[in-house]
């Protein structure tokens, strides 16, 4: 809240406030090249934005208090599902909500990622609970819905569910579902097509992001070369035991094969290890916040080399996880 409420709209603010005003002038959704997001979202920035002008509450802070919101909520979720796998859900949450990664980008930043992983969190809180019960009320494709519909990071995670539910056809309901909330933007569609799907990151010396900055002709194969790992890792992940760890997995494989890096990317898998932490948890929270800080206040070289150091945290955390494990499966408890 302290950052929330004292520090200047950082960049993402900035684009926030111009999807506002061109909904607000009549220009559509979809009027601007800076709206990378679902319509959800950007029904949640106009409502924000119309709350500002209505009650002269500043627009970034409301939309700073909003994100650290949902954090909390995640937190709760964590919580409980750290109660189900029998571990302390006090030092669970505290190690989601005291992560500087995760302050820092909602405190500052004020990015939406947190959204689309709190929907993820329900959705493997109904489904283990249903493994336990019986009973998977309300049914994951629901929140794995509200999920991809918030922020499409979590667009590989339904394959994770196939052999978890009943008819896997309803799996394909999140991304019909999806498609459908653009339906009413149709006439926008040159920048739907060139703003979120084909979205790949800002490119930075990072992994396999320097070849893209080497030569932009390689932003193409390398964001295919991600959507093919992501899609192997999640084939094969359908059969893993454990949700939480197979969807950190996931994200883990496609953060090393992202064409571009962004600090809000390291939320998706520190939230989900804030159940699991191990050493990759706490060298990926270093190393990010090393190449944040050092970029936002223009350290020499930061900018450079500290960006190679988080990819390689990120190579060590998916190597620690993808070999076999000695750990035994998580206890369910009621």
């Amino acid at each position: 809240m302290a950052l929330a409420w004292t520090l200047p709209a950082g960049v993402e603010i900035g684009y926030y406030a111009q999807v506002a005003g061109a909904i607000s002038r009549g220009e559509g959704a979809y009027g601007t090249s800076l709206n990378n997001y679902s319509p959800l979202w950007s029904g949640v920035i106009r409502a924000v934005d119309r709350t500002s002008h209505a009650t002269g509450i500043s627009f970034t802070g409301l939309m700073r208090t909003l994100v650290s919101a949902i954090d909390v909520l995640s937190a709760a979720v964590l919580a409980r599902l750290a109660l189900r796998r029998g571990t302390d859900p006090w030092r669970t949450a505290a190690l989601f909500l005291a992560n500087p990664v995760s302050i820092w980008t909602t405190g500052f930043q004020g990015q939406f990622d947190g959204l689309s992983l709190l929907f993820l969190l329900l959705a493997v809180l109904a489904t283990e609970r249903g493994e336990a019960t019986g009973a998977e009320r309300p049914p994951a494709w629901i929140f794995l819905t509200l999920s991809i519909a918030s922020k499409q990071i979590t667009a590989l995670h339904p394959i994770l569910w196939l052999r978890r539910v009943r008819q896997p056809a309803t799996l394909l309901l999140p991304y019909a579902i999806t498609a459908a909330l653009f339906l009413p933007f149709v006439g926008q569609w040159q920048s739907i097509r060139d703003n979120v799907l084909r979205y790949r990151g800002v490119p930075r010396s990072y992994g396999l992001s320097e070849l893209v900055l080497y030569d932009d002709r390689w932003s193409a194969p390398i964001g295919l070369l991600a959507l093919a790992a992501g899609l192997v890792a999640a084939w094969r992940l359908r059969k893993h035991p454990d949700l939480v760890r197979s969807s950190l997995i996931l994200f883990l494989v496609l953060l090393v094969f992202a064409p571009g890096f962004g600090t809000q990317y390291a939320v998706w898998p520190l939230t989900l290890a804030a159940l699991v932490p191990g050493a990759g948890y706490f060298l990926s929270t270093v190393t990010t916040m090393a190449w944040t800080l050092g970029s936002h206040y223009g350290i020499p070289g930061s900018g450079r080399w500290m960006g190679h150091a988080v990819w390689l945290s990120f190579v060590f955390w998916l190597v620690r996880e993808a070999l076999p494990s000695r750990r035994p499966a998580p206890a369910e408890t009621s």
